[in-house]
């Protein structure tokens, strides 16, 4: 985060120790309003003394190292539940807010029956929670994701790759080692637009699979006449969703970690400029 990117003297400003000095001042101006000298000196003493604070906090640099880790941290902070949700399209929200409204079902069904059954239930409740918070966050990234794959469709990166391949038969030896460099480029990209996609189809498949056990349980919750089922089915889909995130956290690395992708384009422009320099120096000899 560069510091033109924070505002320095507003942080200091709203630093809790300078609100907390200032509405000190405030007080007490106002316990000796009736009396002008004294009434006036405080309002000039704090005055002076939250200009000399703004004049030389915001400037120095433990302060900004301070602030910018702070800021840093708030960067890195997951969103909560709430922003998750927000940031969905409209037609995932109604099909989150639909889950939801499920679970609260589950809970009044949970409510009526026998007192010495609610702690297994309860259990249950804890763990469609957990499993709600899981659904949230893999609709986002199925969004996050799709929408990542399809900015470039898989078949413009396949017919760029024949091209190239077609256009390299005759060239020369060094032109071809440039051009065999921007063909792994298309190649790596090829390859991380198909695991993406087929990871967009595991975030679906678990979407689908804690849809339908939420359903099952709902049925159950009315009578709760198999309730060891009821657990092994959450249990095993708690499983099964821990693998899923895992698997997001793949796609997170296929595209969040272009580090080999960028040290090849990299590599061959500087290695395409060498070839034009040299090409237009045989020209001008």
């Amino acid at each position: 985060m560069n510091n033109a990117d924070i505002n320095f003297t507003k942080e200091a400003f709203l630093n809790p120790w300078n609100l907390g000095f200032l509405i000190a001042a405030m007080l007490t101006a106002f316990f000796v309003s009736g009396i002008e000298p004294a009434f006036n000196m405080v309002l000039i003493l704090a005055a002076a003394a939250e200009l000399m604070y703004l004049g030389i906090v915001p400037r120095h640099d433990r302060f900004q190292r301070a602030i910018k880790a702070r800021k840093a941290a708030e960067h890195a902070k997951p969103p909560s539940q709430k922003e998750l949700f927000n940031l969905l399209t409209k037609q995932s929200q109604r099909r989150y807010v639909r889950l939801r409204n499920l679970e609260k079902n589950i809970r009044s069904n949970y409510q009526k029956l026998s007192y010495a059954s609610q702690g297994l239930l309860d259990s249950h409740l804890e763990k469609i929670n957990g499993l709600l918070e899981s659904y949230l966050k893999l609709l986002y990234q199925k969004e996050r994701y799709k929408y990542s794959t399809t900015s470039t469709t898989e078949g413009e990166v396949v017919k760029s790759i024949e091209m190239l391949r077609e256009d390299m038969a005759d060239d020369s030896p060094r032109v071809r080692a440039i051009k065999e460099r921007r063909l792994r480029i298309l190649e790596q990209r090829l390859g991380r637009f198909k695991k993406g996609s087929e990871n967009l189809e595991i975030i679906e498949a678990q979407l689908e699979t804690i849809e339908d056990v939420a359903k099952y349980i709902h049925e159950q919750s009315l009578t709760l006449r198999n309730p060891e089922e009821i657990t092994f089915q959450l249990d095993t889909l708690l499983s099964e969703v821990e693998e899923t995130e895992a698997a997001v956290e793949e796609i997170e690395d296929v595209f969040a970690r272009p580090a080999d992708l960028l040290r090849d384009i990299d590599t061959y422009g500087t290695e395409e400029e060498k070839v034009r320099v040299s090409e237009q120096t045989r020209i001008r000899q």
